[in-house]
C-alpha cells in the first residue's frame, strides 16, 4: 500500500480568489447527515478578508466559513 501524498496546506491565494474544492472529511463530518451529502462534493469557495473560505453563493444558507486546511485539492478559477 502506498502512502498518500501530503497535502499542501500553504494558502497563497489572495482575498476574493475563487477555488473549486471538496471539503475534507473531518469538515463534512461536523454537519447533520442530510447536509453531509450536499457538502461532500466539489463546490466553489471564495477567500474572505480574514483568510477563511466561504462557499460561493452560500446556496444552502450556510453561515460557516472554513479554514484552508479544510479544502481538498483547491483549484483556482480563472476569470
Amino acid at each position: 500500500m502506498q502512502n498518500p501524498q501530503p497535502m499542501n496546506t500553504t494558502d497563497s491565494f489572495a482575498t476574493g480568489s475563487v477555488v473549486a474544492a471538496a471539503l475534507a472529511p473531518q469538515a463534512v463530518d461536523t454537519f447533520e447527515p442530510v447536509l453531509r451529502r450536499l457538502l461532500a462534493g466539489t463546490q466553489n469557495f471564495v477567500k474572505q478578508a480574514d483568510g477563511r473560505w466561504r462557499p460561493c453563493g452560500c446556496q444552502l444558507g450556510l453561515a460557516q466559513c472554513f479554514d484552508y486546511a479544510d479544502l481538498m485539492a483547491p483549484v483556482q478559477h480563472r476569470a
